[in-house]
């Protein structure tokens, strides 16, 4: 994902760019470095991804942990209809098989219902 220009947006509008490391149907893996020093577990930003020039993936995230090297973890909140289509579409594409991502829906399906 070295061509993915990633930008957390903090409540109050700051901006800071960050690398995308990995990402999946839930949530994402980024390296903040200095930047994103302090960002705590749980807090709530919106995290903003532009692959080339025609994706586009925005979602409402929250982070789930803290790493090494100031890598941040989010879970994804919300995330509108041509976000997730994209995000679809880039992680079938990486997995090389539809089938497992259908599985892998199927199971985020039930477990949103079991809360």
């Amino acid at each position: 994902f070295h061509d993915a220009k990633t930008h957390l947006i903090t409540s109050d509008g700051t901006t800071v760019q960050c690398n995308l490391l990995d990402i999946s149907l839930n949530g994402c893996l980024v390296s903040g470095g200095d930047n994103s020093s302090s960002f705590k577990t749980g807090d709530k930003l919106i995290v903003d991804i532009i692959l080339g020039e025609v994706i586009t993936i925005e979602a409402s995230a929250h982070i789930v942990f803290i790493g090494a090297d100031m890598q941040l973890g989010f879970q994804f909140d919300e995330i509108d209809i041509d976000s997730i289509t994209s995000l679809r579409r880039l992680v079938e594409l990486n997995m090389g098989d539809s089938s497992m991502l259908e599985r892998d829906l199927l199971s985020l399906s039930t477990m949103g219902s079991a809360e």
